[in-house]
């Protein structure tokens, strides 16, 4: 896929852009049912890791199946050790628009699965996703992949237009310290915008922009597949034994450079 101008200017000003249908129907209903068979199913995750919706782990809420429980997956080793995410990270239309962004040599940085089950699905607050990576430059690059339709009443993503131009802000850990929000700048819901999206569309964001997504008050579930890439000459800004567990690698096309991630 080549952006048009118009669309790179709007990445570049705004900090996002959405591409619709990039991935077809085949494909999002591929990743459904893999991440069921994770959830409901018998496949154990493996070089990843599972987190549940933080009522359901403290007793405050009840749910039929642990699986309507589950919040996100997290971790590189959905695409080092599963075919249908690898797919997905090296899609021909999203690799393409990434580097158009970032440049043709790239890496993966984030694997993830974002789930709002049914009327369980909690708030994420605001927050930058550049605030969880030691990394520069801290320009690495969000895609959010819509894999059922996204909602404002479901928690579709509501994203601060130009943000991004703000910096890195402070923030703070809220229930652990995977889950934190901005502690710096105080955001309201009229600072951002809505996107509702289609399953198979992608959002694009700088990994600076301030968003949130609001709970799943619905019947209706709300997944999305995220990845995130980086320029290969981007460089981790602390020794190896001190990152975090979830900050890691993997090739996805182009060179490699000694000395960089």
């Amino acid at each position: 896929m080549e952006l048009s101008d118009s669309e790179f200017e709007q990445y570049q000003t705004e900090g996002y852009l959405v591409v619709e249908d990039a991935l077809d129907t085949a494909m999002v209903d591929r990743v459904k049912t893999r991440l069921r068979e994770y959830t409901h199913g018998d496949r154990t995750p493996e070089g990843f890791e599972r987190q549940l919706e933080p009522r359901v782990e403290r007793g405050e809420l009840e749910v039929e199946e642990e699986g309507d429980a589950v919040r996100k997956f997290e971790g590189l080793g959905m695409v080092e050790t599963d075919d249908v995410f690898r797919e997905v990270a090296n899609d021909d239309t999203i690799v393409s628009v990434a580097a158009q962004l970032l440049g043709e040599n790239l890496k993966l940085l984030r694997s993830a699965a974002m789930f709002k089950p049914p009327e369980v699905g909690s708030e994420k607050g605001y927050h930058q996703d550049a605030a969880y990576y030691p990394i520069q430059p801290m320009d690495h690059l969000t895609v959010w992949i819509a894999l059922d339709e996204a909602t404002t009443e479901n928690g579709c993503m509501n994203v601060v237009p130009g943000g991004h131009k703000d910096g890195l802000l402070g923030h703070e850990a809220v229930e652990y310290d995977t889950d934190i929000v901005i502690a710096e700048k105080d955001y309201d819901a009229e600072d951002a915008v809505p996107i509702p999206m289609e399953p198979g569309s992608v959002l694009f964001t700088h990994c600076l922009v301030p968003h949130y997504t609001a709970p799943n008050t619905t019947e209706n579930w709300r997944r999305a597949l995220i990845n995130s890439y980086m320029r290969s000459r981007s460089r981790f800004t602390k020794p190896d034994e001190e990152l975090p567990p979830w900050v890691d690698s993997v090739h996805i096309q182009g060179e490699e450079f000694p000395g960089c991630v």
